[in-house]
């Protein structure tokens, strides 16, 4: 396989055995296929089509993308549109007939090769041409030739299907007949479109129908749809967060050509490079005598560091191994490779002696001695006189010789490259590797011994992170590393730790805005604790960690915990904003020990607790563009538009979503205009990959990544110049292109600005003082479109002189000018003199396998992987009763047998089933308009009031006066004035009981009917 180095590239070439094949895994990099490379593949492809084939069957294979339909991709393949006619389809096929062929009976068939959906990309295939002659080539061979040219998985068989063109169907082929019957209805354009699928022969294979991007995950509903998109983000591209885009300034350096590039001359003069995919009786030859000399000159003294090929260790007579554990490995990796089991007769430090299992079914006569030399750890192979003679052993369902031990040592370098390995990828790789299958806790127990051994005991990683604590103090000087511990029977175990070095402490006190996104995520290894973190941004938008810290569960004394050492490390900068979810722990945290700051609550979680309540239109196209509004009026605006539909729903923003999250209410200090916690998020899943660590690991990993991003941004720091960022400069330069407003000057610094064409709204844009009556300016520290038309028309304007110094080169080289330390591995680590050893927390015993994805919300797209089946058109993604692609008839006459379902009746819940709310109190609170359906009410009841005063009634002033609104909601709305009054924001109506009629006695007995009616009757007069 040739891969080019990058996302976005595109391979060229068959699949190899090595590579796993199709069904294989693949790299999301390396497989990706881009717009403009995908492209040139298939031109090269097509171009190339008729001069690269120089004789019938010989193939081109391009790796594409899927189209989004069959047909699509039929069209795609051929090169000419659903409009096509035969004589056009003849043309195409007639170009690229190589030379020698029988015209006549040759066919071109354009192939679209599929793997195993359940194992590989579902957005690429492999594309390739095959010339074949009808009459020299049957079902078999054809397939026997594809299969050889691109080898499926182990085990996995190939299924041919074709695009009839006239039927609009996909036959699938599966003999000769079928075959013929393919040729005969292409005769005349002797063009055929084929799809080969490889899938297992234990699983039904599920032919292609119409799609075949997402076969097993059919597509949703028309109703699923419409509710996964409703109160989706309109504007997602606000809440960008930038993690990886340095490369905008950091260009690539160019690879030296002596690390690439290898001639054979090259290898031959170098003795030493012996080639991994050389198996070792091939290198054995050629460098034999260096071999033997080095032996000679180096076995006395480093008996120890023998070398043998660990794929295929030899067990001649004389093969020697560093000791007597390498030996018993070597011998199990030996009895795997070649498909048999042995018993043990003697297993000795000094000696070992092993027969075949299978000697007494088989008469196998093999079996082996080996013993250790003068040195007594150097392991000799003595016996080993004859060959097995036994059947294979490789398809039982347990295989002996792979022990934990064995697998342990196979499944090492994998877990180097990604520790979130799970025991069924390992158990796939392995059976992909040697063909055998591994019981799944046998698996399980070496992926554990592994992992011990890279990355050392869980139960001592605890008490390690005060050695890490050692270590950063020594060379991080002003770094805080807090670790907190509790006693649970008579044993001091871990509670909670705190992290925060001292370059990003200073980093976002002189080079950040201050503005702080909080949030947890659950860890995934063997402690299910919450990793905290609080996250800022710098001048271009970056995600900039401050810290991070690990607890138990959010509970309120945690997040206290974790505040106050969040302000002991930062402070309490002026303008402070902190954005946090809806919880309940993390929001009185910030409450109490940040109550002077700027408290959002992020609008993502608003609408997902929002949405399960409330549905309509009116909320779709409003509260979004509220919470975007930059303007009072129009955020007033837009909520008026959703209280006069809905009073229930606003009464629910006004008592549990109290916290600020419209940008309309936002403060201009900090200068961040996000109204979602995704910076937090994006911190959790830059981290994702690392969570299943031992905790000292997982610190020190936390900090090499934290290292790597500093020293990249470092870099680009040293190529900026000029007063401001060259991203921001370039991004408000392309905003003042196509502004279509009028620009009235009232001075040099003071002007109006006209919407022509559209709401014609004005403001009043005041350069001097860097605002904006639109108030977009003074929230996010830009210059928003009505400053820029104002600032291009003057003649001597320049835009980066109206940016906030935010962001200035100055303050993205501030921010990162200091280095995070470089530390060694932490078996170097400085001894602690704790004077205690600090047990792991104890595991709260949870139901199921354990969780390495967080649930989804409602709001969120989630792979539902089991859909429906109709049983009338075998197909999936609706019911029966909504199916229209099968008989009438049948469907009718499956509605007489059953009747068609019952719609289900949607039931509002009241605002008092919601979330508990937080504590009232907190200085920064929403503020909302007068509550306009109470207006309305309040002149009603003035109305009624005068009617009964001319009637001379009298009115009862000590009575509670609610009366219910004239909406759908059972909601009651106040009589008192006090109410619409702009100091009362959060007053929440309360359900005053109403006077009822005095209930009958018999009421009171529901018995009384049946044993008394007599007494009832009397009791009733």
């Amino acid at each position: 396989m040739v891969a080019a180095e990058g996302a976005g590239a595109v391979q060229v070439g068959p699949a190899t055995a090595a590579d796993g094949g199709l069904g294989g895994e693949q790299d999301g990099d390396s497989c990706t296929a881009a717009k403009g490379t995908a492209a040139k593949g298939r031109a090269a492809a097509e171009g190339t089509a008729a001069e690269g084939r120089a004789a019938a069957g010989v193939s081109t294979p391009v790796l594409l993308p899927l189209a989004s339909s069959a047909a699509d991709m039929v069209d795609s393949a051929a090169g000419f549109g659903r409009g096509a006619t035969n004589g056009s389809a003849s043309r195409a096929a007639s170009s690229t007939w190589p030379d020698g062929v029988d015209r006549k009976s040759s066919y071109l068939l354009k192939i679209r090769l599929l793997g195993n959906p359940k194992k590989t990309r579902n957005d690429i295939c492999y594309f390739f041409e095959k010339v074949i002659d009808s009459d020299l080539t049957n079902y078999k061979d054809l397939v026997q030739s594809i299969v050889e040219e691109y080898p499926p998985c182990y085990l996995e068989v190939a299924h041919l299907q074709y695009y009839d063109d006239v039927l609009k169907t996909f036959p699938e082929i599966k003999s000769d007949q079928e075959l013929m019957f393919m040729f005969e209805k292409h005769s005349e354009t002797k063009f055929v479109h084929m799809f080969v699928a490889y899938c297992d022969p234990s699983e039904p294979y599920e032919p292609i129908t119409e799609h075949c991007t997402d076969m097993h995950v059919q597509p949703n509903n028309s109703a699923e749809h419409d509710d996964d998109s409703y109160l989706r983000n309109p504007i997602p591209e606000n809440e960008h967060v930038g993690i990886d885009e340095e490369n905008i300034y950091l260009e690539k350096e160019p690879i030296p050509l002596n690390m690439v590039l290898f001639s054979g001359k090259e290898k031959e003069k170098d003795k030493g490079y012996v080639p991994e995919d050389e198996s070792e009786d091939e290198s054995e030859g050629e460098n034999e005598a260096e071999v033997e000399d080095e032996e000679e000159v180096h076995e006395a003294d480093h008996a120890q560091n023998v070398e043998y090929d660990k794929e295929d260790p030899p067990m001649t007579v004389g093969s020697t191994y560093p000791n007597m554990d390498e030996f018993k490995l070597a011998l199990r990796q030996h009895a795997v490779k070649r498909e048999f089991e042995y018993n043990t007769e003697k297993s000795a430090p000094r000696r070992f002696r092993c027969y075949c299992k299978r000697r007494d079914e088989d008469d196998c006569p093999w079996r082996i001695h080996a013993s250790t030399t003068d040195d007594m750890q150097t392991v000799v192979v003595r016996k080993n006189p004859y060959d097995h003679d036994c059947s294979s052993t490789t398809r039982k369902k347990k295989v002996k010789n792979a022990t934990k031990h064995w697998i342990c040592e196979k499944v090492k370098d994998w877990l180097i490259e990604d520790a979130t390995l799970g025991a069924k990828e390992l158990r796939k790789k392995l059976k992909e590797h040697y063909k055998i299958k591994i019981h799944y806790k046998r698996l399980y127990m070496g992926k554990l011994l592994a992992l011990k051994q890279l990355y050392g005991d869980w139960d001592s990683s605890f008490d390690n992170l005060y050695r890490f604590k050692a270590q950063v103090e020594s060379c991080c000087p002003g770094s805080i590393v807090q670790i907190d511990h509790h006693t649970i029977n008579d044993k001091i175990r871990f509670r909670r730790i705190f992290v925060a070095f001292k370059p990003c402490i200073e980093g976002f006190r002189i080079g950040c805005r201050p503005y702080l996104a909080i949030d947890s995520t659950f860890l995934t290894g063997r402690f299910k604790g919450q990793l905290a973190s609080a996250t800022v941004v710098d001048g271009h938008n970056w995600m900039y960690p401050v810290c991070f810290g690990v607890f138990d569960s959010e509970t309120n004394e945690n997040w206290i915990w974790f505040m106050q050492l969040l302000r002991q490390a930062i402070g309490s900068p002026i303008g402070l904003a902190i954005c946090t979810d809806a919880g309940q722990a993390v929001m009185t945290g910030v409450k109490e020990v940040f109550p002077d700051a700027e408290h959002r609550e992020c609008m993502f979680h608003l609408v997902s607790n929002f949405k399960k309540k409330f549905h309509g239109k009116v909320f779709d196209d409003h509260l979004w563009v509220a919470a975007y509004s930059w303007n009072p009026y129009l955020f007033d605006k837009h909520w008026v538009a959703m209280e006069a539909t809905k009073p229930a729903a606003t009464a629910y923003l006004r008592k549990w979503h109290n916290r600020l999250w419209s940008r309309s209410q936002f403060s201009t200090l900090c200068k961040v205009d996000y109204v979602t916690n995704n910076l937090a998020e994006c911190f959790n899943n830059w981290i994702k990959h690392h969570k299943s660590l031992n905790l000292d690991d997982f610190m020190d990993k936390v900090r090499q990544l934290i290292m790597i991003k500093w020293n990249e941004r470092r870099k680009v720091g040293k190529k900026l110049d000029g007063l401001i960022l060259p991203h921001i400069t370039k991004k408000l330069n392309a905003m003042t292109r196509e502004l279509n407003l009028e620009v009235v000057e009232c001075s040099e610094e003071v002007a109006e600005v006209t919407a022509l064409g559209g709401s014609g709204f004005r403001f009043v844009v005041n350069l001097q003082e860097r605002t904006c009556s639109c108030r977009q300016w003074q929230v996010c520290g830009l210059p928003c479109k009505h400053a820029l038309a104002f600032i291009t028309s003057l003649s001597n304007g320049h835009i980066k002189n109206y940016i906030d110094l935010y962001y200035s080169t100055d303050k993205f080289r501030a921010a990162y000018v200091q280095l995070i330390p470089a530390m060694p591995d932490k078996t170097q680590w400085p001894k602690s003199d704790h004077g205690f050893f600090m047990h792991p927390p104890l595991l709260k015993p949870t139901a199921g396998r354990p969780k390495t994805e967080r649930y989804k919300g409602c709001g969120e797209t989630k792979n539902k992987k089991g859909k429906h089946l109709c049983p009338i058109c075998k197909d999936y993604g609706h019911h029966w009763h909504n199916c229209k692609k099968g008989n009438p008839e049948d469907i009718a006459a499956m509605l007489t047998v059953r009747e068609p379902p019952k719609k289900r009746t949607k039931t509002t819940k009241t605002a008092q089933s919601s979330i508990v709310p937080c504590d009232d109190g907190a200085p920064t609170r929403m503020s909302f308009p007068p509550r306009l359906a109470c207006i309305h009410f309040l002149e009603d009841t003035t109305k009624k009031k005068d009617t009964s005063n001319k009637n001379g009634k009298h009115i009862n002033s000590k009575s509670g006066g609610s009366k219910r609104s004239r909406t759908d909601s059972n909601q009651l709305e106040p009589i008192s004035t006090e109410s619409c009054l702009p100091k009362e924001q959060t007053y929440v109506p309360v359900k005053v009981t109403a006077k009822r009629k005095k209930k009958r006695p018999f009421r009171r007995f529901p018995w009384c009917h049946s044993i008394a009616p007599q007494w009832a009757q009397e009791a009733r007069k």
